[in-house]
C-alpha cells in the first residue's frame, strides 16, 4: 500500500523481525495521528489497530501501553469528543474503536462500564451505539442493561435473509462480496445475544424456542448448519468467510504459476 503512514510500515516490519519495543514506540505514534485531528486513511486505522492485536499477543508492555491509549480514549468521549477525522471523509467513531481496544484487551467489563457512563451522559447518543457494546454488556452478565437494548424481534429478518438467499451464493466467488455471509452473521448475532440475555434472566425456555425457530425458519441447509456453528462459536462466519478467500486466492496463484 502506496498511502501506507511510513511509522505505520515501520511498526509492521519491527513486528515482524521481532523488534517488539520498537514496534510498540511507532505504534503509539501512529495511534496518535489516527486519533486524532488528522485524516488518516481507512487502512492505516484498520492496520493498526490489527498491529495492536498482535503485538498485544507478543509483548506483554503492549497490553499496558493500550490499556493506558484507552484510558486516555475514554476521557476523551466523557468529555464530549465523540469523533475523531476518520479516513475517507467519513468520521471515526471513538466510543467504537475503544471497543475495539476492550476486545483485544478483553475487558468486556470496561465497555459495559463506558456504555453505562454514556447512557447517563447522552442517553441519544448511547441508543444508537447500543448494538455495538451489546457483545460486551451480554458477556459481562449485566443482562437487565442489555434486554433495554437488544433487537425487538431478531426474527423478523429472516424473510429478508432468505430473500437474499435465492439470489446470492454464501460464498462468493473470487472478488465478490461475502454480503450473504455478513447479514447471516448479523441474524445469528441478534439471536444469540437475545437468547444469551433470556437465558441470564431465567427464561431458558423462551431462549430454546428463539434458537430454534431462527434455525428451522432459514431456507437452506448450508445457512443452517453455519448458524448452528456461529451460534455454538461466534466468528465461525467470519473465519469459514476468510478461509474461503485465502483458498480462492491460493488456488489463483497455483494456476499462475501452472501457467507461468
Amino acid at each position: 500500500m502506496d498511502d501506507l503512514d511510513p511509522t505505520l510500515g515501520q511498526a509492521v516490519q519491527a513486528q515482524h523481525d521481532g523488534r517488539y519495543d520498537e514496534a510498540l514506540r511507532c505504534l503509539l505514534e501512529v495511534s496518535g495521528r489516527v486519533l486524532a485531528s488528522e485524516a488518516p486513511s481507512r487502512a492505516d486505522e484498520f492496520i493498526t489497530m490489527f498491529e495492536w492485536q498482535l503485538l498485544t499477543e507478543a509483548y506483554a508492555p503492549a497490553r499496558e501501553a493500550l490499556a493506558r491509549v484507552r484510558d486516555a480514549e475514554v476521557a476523551r468521549l466523557l468529555a464530549g469528543d465523540a469523533r475523531f477525522a476518520g479516513g475517507d471523509n467519513r468520521p471515526g467513531s471513538r466510543f467504537t474503536i475503544v471497543v475495539k481496544m476492550n476486545e483485544l484487551l478483553g475487558d468486556a467489563q470496561a465497555t459495559r462500564d463506558l456504555f453505562v457512563g454514556l447512557v447517563t451522559l447522552a442517553p441519544a447518543q448511547a441508543r444508537q451505539l447500543a448494538y455495538r457494546a451489546l457483545p460486551a454488556i451480554v458477556a459481562a452478565g449485566d443482562f437487565a442493561l442489555a434486554e433495554r437494548y437488544l433487537a425487538r424481534d431478531p426474527l423478523a429478518r429472516l424473510d429478508e435473509l432468505n430473500d437474499l438467499a435465492q439470489r446470492l451464493p454464501l460464498f462468493p466467488p473470487e472478488g465478490g462480496a461475502p454480503r450473504l455471509a455478513a447479514e447471516l452473521s448479523n441474524f445469528v448475532q441478534d439471536v444469540r445475544l437475545c437468547a444469551a440475555t433470556w437465558d441470564g434472566l431465567g427464561r431458558g425456555a423462551e431462549a430454546s424456542e428463539l434458537r430454534m425457530a431462527a434455525l428451522a425458519g432459514l431456507a437452506s441447509d448450508e445457512m443452517r448448519v453455519l448458524a448452528r456453528r456461529e451460534l455454538a462459536e461466534p466468528g465461525t462466519i467470519h473465519r469459514e468467510t476468510a478461509a474461503h478467500q485465502m483458498a480462492q486466492e491460493d488456488a489463483r496463484d497455483a494456476a499462475g504459476g501452472v501457467a507461468g
